[in-house]
């Protein structure tokens, strides 16, 4: 009897315990990869999702005004610049203009222009609406809005013509990125305000170095730095793609982007 009971309250031993603490280690272990993986495609589905709504607002924009939102820089660099030969960061929007000019033309939530995984707003979706945010005379945008204007070269390639849209010429253009960054030769001071891009906590990956092309696909010797692990696009025809960091080979003051194949212009 007294044999039955000492069996039943017998207690677990050190190493019974630390193999539970083992197998539990193990467990999570092989779970937290996959949480992760899980969590980063949520993530850039929502931001694929957002850039969908920004070209739906940019399209009826389109449609009522005859053009795009202008990046209106006043105010953050001084006197107007040549935008031709100085063009400010795409990066920067002035209030009531780029993308945040879509909040007064059309209906649109300015929660869509928080990134998940945002380099401004940090994923707060109420960034964009604070009222400190709207009171302010420029602030730092999620995503990259390319509005720039680059008409025909005379002769010869222009890789801007060819990515970015120009008017109401037909041929497709990148019109909104995810803002990802060139770390090459960057001074630190620089670095530690940009920090590695929109794609930060959970799209964040080791340094890769990716050779940059002159937009006819023609390798350069030149490389961009970056830390992402992809990005999503929005072109001219609203579509919305997303492309993994070796495919970033094009580089626009500072900010990289995928290039366009030509193929799909004609």
């Amino acid at each position: 009897m007294s044999g039955r009971r000492s069996a039943g309250n017998r207690a677990i031993s050190l190493v019974e315990l630390l193999v539970v603490i083992g197998i539990i280690a193990i467990l999570i272990a092989i779970l937290l990869p996959s949480l992760s993986r899980a969590r980063e495609q949520a993530n850039r589905t929502r931001c694929e999702n957002n850039l969908r709504m920004i070209g739906f607002a940019l399209a009826v924009y389109v449609s009522d005004h005859g053009e795009y939102p202008v990046l209106d820089s006043t105010g953050v660099f001084g006197a107007p610049q040549d935008t031709a030969k100085n063009p400010p960061p795409v990066f920067v929007a002035a209030r009531r203009s780029g993308l945040l000019a879509l909040r007064s033309q059309v209906e649109f939530r300015m929660a869509n222009l928080a990134c998940p995984d945002g380099w401004a707003s940090g994923g707060e979706r109420g960034y964009y609406d604070d009222p400190a945010m709207i009171r302010s005379g420029t602030v730092f945008m999620d995503y990259a809005y390319w509005p720039w204007r680059f008409p025909p070269p005379t002769e010869g390639w222009d890789v801007r013509y060819e990515s970015f849209k120009y008017r109401q010429e037909k041929r497709m253009k990148i019109l909104v990125t995810d803002i990802v960054t060139d770390f090459t030769g960057m001074a630190a001071n620089v670095r530690a305000e940009l920090g590695y891009g929109n794609h930060g906590s959970n799209h964040s990956s080791t340094s890769l170095l990716v050779r940059r092309t002159d937009g006819h696909g023609q390798k350069m010797s030149e490389s961009n730095t970056v830390h992402s692990s992809g990005m999503s696009v929005l072109f001219s025809d609203y579509s919305v793609q997303w492309f993994t960091p070796d495919k970033l080979t094009q580089q626009f003051n500072g900010l990289v982007y995928p290039p366009i194949n030509s193929g799909w212009n004609n």
